[in-house]
């Protein structure tokens, strides 16, 4: 299984997604972004898992990648609302593609986009689309801390999708994350029902660069990295496609002291 490219019209841009595709066909799909000036392809792993479990994955590569051809033509502030855009589009891509429920993942930076999607209130350009009443999950991958004025605690607290939040910790960046426990908040703040956390025990921000950054010299973080794609891709499966087998393996997780459910 490898990754394809399909170049789509975004305004006046031209954005490479890459896609990962089920053998056979789609159980639900996935818009995933990035973290920032990280790579589509450098969550190959990632994304090739998920497909692995019948759902069809489209990632954007977004204008803050060092991987971007035109990165230089493009300041700060164009990045998020490029990156909201991107996200729509890649939604509206997928929904081209099928019938299939969709869902709204991210890592990191990226994660803060899924979130939008899923209805957490963030600081977006006028006009750029933040909530999506298509998106049936949204998975958070090592998602920011309150930032506002981009995001606060009640941003978060807007949240409506169904919704996994994984963390791990070792998953601090000094300086902006000091605390591995300030990611929860995404998990945190919204109302009860369908909220989910994965908090693995000496796992960082890149799994050990088996994400995002695999120029890191490890060792890789495998056996977490299964646990967050096992359940990342239950909770889409269970959510976007109404599969009950995939509901009932996260509730197993309940007796996993690792996964927390409110």
């Amino acid at each position: 299984m490898a990754l394809n490219i399909v170049e789509i019209a975004v305004g006046d841009r031209s954005v490479g997604l890459a896609v990962a595709r089920p053998a056979g066909a789609p159980k639900a799909a996935i818009s995933f972004s990035h973290g920032a000036f990280s790579a589509p392809g450098k969550y190959a792993a990632l994304l090739e898992g998920w497909a692995a479990q019948g759902l069809l994955v489209a990632a954007p590569m977004h204008v803050d990648s060092t991987d971007h051809p035109q990165r230089e033509a493009f300041d700060q502030a164009a990045v998020w609302r490029t990156r909201l855009e991107d996200q729509a589009a890649t939604l509206d891509w997928l929904a081209g593609q099928g019938t299939f429920g969709l869902a709204a993942a991210g890592h990191s930076f990226g994660a803060l986009l899924a979130l939008a999607a899923g209805g957490a209130g963030v600081l977006a350009p006028p006009g750029a689309p933040t909530l999506d009443a298509r998106v049936k999950a949204v998975i958070a991958l090592s998602p920011p801390p309150a930032t506002p004025p981009l995001i606060g605690p009640e941003g978060f607290a807007s949240t409506t999708a169904p919704l996994l939040v994984q963390t791990g910790d070792a998953d601090v960046l000094p300086g902006f994350v000091d605390d591995w426990r300030m990611r929860l908040i995404a998990y945190e703040a919204p109302p009860a029902g369908n909220r989910h956390a994965l908090v693995l025990p000496g796992v960082d921000h890149y799994f050990g660069g088996l994400i995002c950054r695999p120029e890191l010299p490890g060792p890789a973080q495998a056996e977490g990295f299964a646990q967050a794609l096992a359940a990342s891709a239950d909770l889409v499966l269970a959510h976007a496609a109404g599969d009950a087998e995939a509901a009932a393996r996260i509730a197993a997780r309940s007796s996993d002291a690792s996964f927390t459910t409110r």
